[in-house]
């Protein structure tokens, strides 16, 4: 099972010591991933878990090239910036 970049944020962040609110799915996720352990003493991370808090952030930027978005098509408006009728292209 591999975890999200926000997971693996989480488990940093709970081993820093810093509180997090875990949502109750988000939280039976981590736990049946074997990442934490959920008792009496509080969110405890495994031994596991703290080998992943321990890995550098992966570089998703560097590893996925990203595409430029697509530009919305010209419309036709007025001076206000309205949008003017009956523009729509006919497909015939």
């Amino acid at each position: 099972m591999t975890l999200s970049n926000l997971e693996l944020d989480i488990l940093r962040k709970l081993m820093n010591g810093e509180a997090v609110s875990l949502s109750s799915p988000l939280r039976l996720r981590l736990e049946m991933a074997g990442v934490l352990r959920d008792g009496a003493r509080g969110i405890v991370l495994t031994d596991a878990g703290k080998r992943l808090a321990r890995q550098k952030p992966a570089d998703v930027a560097a590893s996925q090239p990203t595409a430029a978005p697509k530009a919305a098509p010209k419309v036709a408006r007025d001076g206000r910036g309205r949008r003017l009728p009956f523009q729509r292209k006919s497909v015939f």
